[in-house]
């Protein structure tokens, strides 16, 4: 079955994949303290959403670069990384106020250190929207389950 492009599918989308992943999370023998496993749960929800806005619409960077970002295992691998953002992070004082913003929606969004400011604000854009699906239908899971 090919995937759907329409984004009115990334709720229900999500929706499905989410609810798998936290059955597969609830049913793993491995107890732990409530902030991994919170951690669990929002690295679930982050790949859930990215692989169903993936599946919706192919060309945005963002998912995946949250999927890129979650296969990553090796521990050299995150420390490169964590270097390399703490570098772009280190905005120079001699910038303009609207340069150190756009700096700061680059770390904001996934996947978006290397984009040019237009692309960004789609990026962006789009995160925003995907996000508030997201929301959306973890809103509704919370309110079925607390009945």
């Amino acid at each position: 079955m090919k995937p759907s492009r329409n984004p009115n599918s990334l709720p229900p989308m999500f929706a499905r994949r989410f609810l798998k992943a936290l059955t597969t999370i609830n049913l793993s023998r491995r107890r732990s303290a409530v902030s991994a496993r919170a951690r669990r749960i929002k690295q679930a929800a982050d790949v859930c959403l990215a692989s169903a806005a993936a599946a919706c619409n192919a060309k945005r960077a963002w998912s995946r670069a949250v999927l890129k970002r979650s296969r990553a295992v090796l521990c050299r691998q995150r420390r490169r990384q964590l270097r390399e953002r703490r570098r772009i992070m280190a905005v120079p004082k001699s910038e303009s106020c609207q340069q150190g913003r756009a700096e700061l929606l680059r770390q904001l969004v996934p996947g978006g250190v290397g984009m040019d400011f237009c692309g960004l604000l789609e990026e962006a854009a789009d995160y925003i929207k995907s996000l508030k699906a997201q929301v959306q239908v973890m809103q509704c899971i919370a309110d079925s389950l607390s009945c």
